[in-house]
């Protein structure tokens, strides 16, 4: 049917003849509607679409729904409800309230004329889901909450440890003091040497990560386009918690809108908590496009952002999705890498991570240390543990996710408030994989010890979270990860915790061996020479690993400037430990506490006025 008859109901006060043309061009080529089209390119908006569809079809149209007046047909769930958008109005009048907007005007004409022997009003699809949100918001929290907790208790931070990891800890606390007391030396030098055996896996991956990188193109050089047509490209799915956060809507929604996948097959979520009225207001406020969403998620605990995920989960209508943060900025060619990595990689490739790094990394000392440590994690260890099918800690954000396989995996620990480390463990437990692509996401690092301590806390404490969760059964945890997985997982989740924690105390011993004139001195005692042997070929091959990956990475990255930071890398680590001792201490009394990283205060942020696109489709 010719666009002019099937659109006719539009052309004249709404839209003219020469835009209906071109929408229907870029339509064909985006693999869409004409309509769709025109709302997401901003020329004509969904209600007035609907609202003129349905005058031509002589149905009356409803601008508001009000949730209390609403049903659910039969017994239909949330999924049904969303899939054939339908919901029974009951007040003033018992009619069907639709909200199509996957189908034709022709479609839906013809849908009408089956329904003639009941009342039908149409609404627009935006307020018709906003409807079901609202209508289902109790069930959506609860299982938010408590999904995994109830159907996999074993994956679940709920209980923090369990009673023998404490019997373990407290007897091992015990046993220590106990050897102190009665032979401090010869315990020093024996945990020392249980300690540096434990770190050598550490040094070889950070030796192995250096040598990936000493070989690999710079990230100009490494392209996975997608070659896959738009009109063969599915719905992306794109979430972004918010708190607390109002100055950072419009940024964050200028720099999604660069992203280069066509704007009709864009879902984009932004989920809010209900006690942040000011960042739902000044999202409100903004003029939103059809393809963004806003989510409010109910005041309940936990406040974490794994929670407000899980709410929004059931909600999202893509085949694929991604999680962004509030300073997040994504390259423009993201979705269509991760999409070609999901393409062309095997099925039970399940997530897909993005690398990280930092556009504030000269604002001052802290950034430029947070920069090395972003770039030789996200440019050397991930992509190390990628190449050797290793599990691999997600990253918090920029993580791409097959829909289905996500919620099969009941998606976040909304109680770990280190919910992608924990997730990435889930994935491969269950023999999922997930790849690490050549795309960056931009983020601001901490410029104050005030954000970065609290910030670092939570991450090490949802590292101790995720570590117990997963040991409370290590045969199991054995046989799911196979042995090499078993001991990656040691040694990126253990391997953090312990190092962090241990750091200080080798400048403890460093200064006594000084005071004592002993330093590199062979000693006598049968324990001090394999102690001597160990801790010297940890001090050496220790930092120098840890340099030289920072040094490579920074190279790879273009950012020569940073390399005379590198030595200093040791002072950075003195303050992760400092986090890492408060993260024990909060872990004890207050597990699930989430502390907020403040952002938005990096002089780099963009803050452009951010509107709908113009009134005209994209180029054909």
């Amino acid at each position: 049917m010719p666009a002019a008859v099937e659109y006719g109901f539009l052309l004249g006060p709404h839209l003219d003849l020469a835009t209906l043309a071109h929408a229907c061009r870029v339509a064909e080529r985006w693999g869409v509607h004409p309509h769709e089209v025109l709302i997401a390119s901003g020329c004509i908006d969904e209600a007035t679409y609907v609202s003129a569809l349905g005058t031509s079809a002589g149905v009356p149209f409803r601008t508001k729904i009000a949730t209390c007046n609403v049903a659910v047909p039969g017994t239909a769930t949330l999924r049904q409800c969303l899939k054939t958008p339908i919901l029974e109005e009951i007040a003033p009048a018992r009619r069907l309230l639709l909200g199509f907007d996957r189908l034709r005007p022709f479609d839906v004409r013809t849908l009408l004329a089956r329904l003639t022997q009941h009342p039908v009003a149409l609404a627009s699809p935006s307020e018709l889901r906003r409807a079901m949100r609202d209508h289902f918001s109790p069930g959506l929290v609860h299982d938010a909450v408590h999904m995994l907790a109830s159907r996999r208790p074993h994956l679940s931070a709920l209980r923090p440890a369990m009673p023998w990891q404490i019997w373990a800890f407290v007897l091992g606390c015990a046993a220590l003091a106990m050897a102190v007391l009665t032979a401090p030396t010869a315990t020093v030098h024996a945990v020392s040497i249980c300690l540096a055996c434990v770190f050598v896996p550490v040094i070889v991956f950070r030796l192995l990560a250096a040598a990936l990188l000493a070989r690999a193109e710079s990230p100009s050089h490494e392209r996975d386009e997608d070659p896959t047509p738009d009109s063969q490209l599915p719905t992306y799915t794109i979430l972004a918690p918010l708190c607390r956060e109002a100055h950072m809507v419009e940024p964050l929604l200028h720099a999604l809108s660069k992203l280069d996948w066509p704007t009709a097959k864009l879902d984009i979520k932004l989920v809010l908590e209900a006690a942040d009225a000011e960042t739902i207001a000044a999202a409100r406020a903004l003029s939103l496009p059809a393809n963004v969403e806003i989510v409010v998620v109910p005041d309940r605990a936990p406040h974490t952002k794994p929670k407000a995920l899980n709410y929004a989960l059931p909600l999202a209508r893509g085949d694929y999705l991604v999680v962004y943060d509030a300073e997040d900025r994504p390259e423009p060619d993201q979705l269509r890498r991760a999409h070609a990595a999901f393409r062309l990689g095997p099925s039970n490739l399940a997530t897909v991570q993005a690398r990280l790094n930092i556009y504030n990394p000269d604002a001052n000392w802290l950034t430029r240390q947070f920069t090395i440590e972003y770039s030789a994690l996200f440019d050397g260890l991930l992509p190390l543990l990628d190449t050797l099918k290793l599990p691999i800690p997600l990253g918090g954000t920029s993580n791409h996710f097959r829909v289905a396989a996500l919620k099969w995996l009941l998606a976040w620990d909304p109680y770990n408030v280190t919910e992608d480390a924990d997730l990435g463990a889930r994935l491969s437990r269950s023999g999922y994989r997930c790849a690490v692509i050549g795309s960056t996401t931009y983020e601001e690092a901490p410029a104050r010890l005030g954000s970065w301590i609290p910030q670092r806390t939570r991450w090490l404490k949802g590292f101790i979270q995720t570590w117990l969760v997963h040991m409370r059964a290590p045969r199991t945890l054995l046989r799911e990860l196979g042995l090499r997985g078993f001991l990656a997982f040691h040694i990126m989740i253990g391997g953090t915790i312990l190092s962090a924690l241990v750091h200080p105390w080798f400048y403890g011993l460093l200064a006594i061996e000084l005071g004592g004139g002993q330093f590199l001195a062979l000693p006598q005692s049968v324990l001090g020479l394999p102690f001597w042997t160990i801790s010297l070929f940890s001090l050496v091959a220790g930092y120098g690993a840890a340099m030289a990956l920072g040094f490579l990475a920074l190279r790879r990255r273009g950012l020569d400037r940073l390399v005379w930071q590198v030595p200093l890398m040791p002072l950075y680590w003195l303050l992760i430990s400092v986090a890492a001792y408060r993260a024990v201490c909060q872990f004890a009394v207050a597990p699930f506490k989430w502390e907020k990283t403040d952002h938005g205060t990096a002089e780099s942020v963009a803050r452009p006025a951010y509107s709908c696109r113009p009134g005209r489709p994209p180029a054909a």
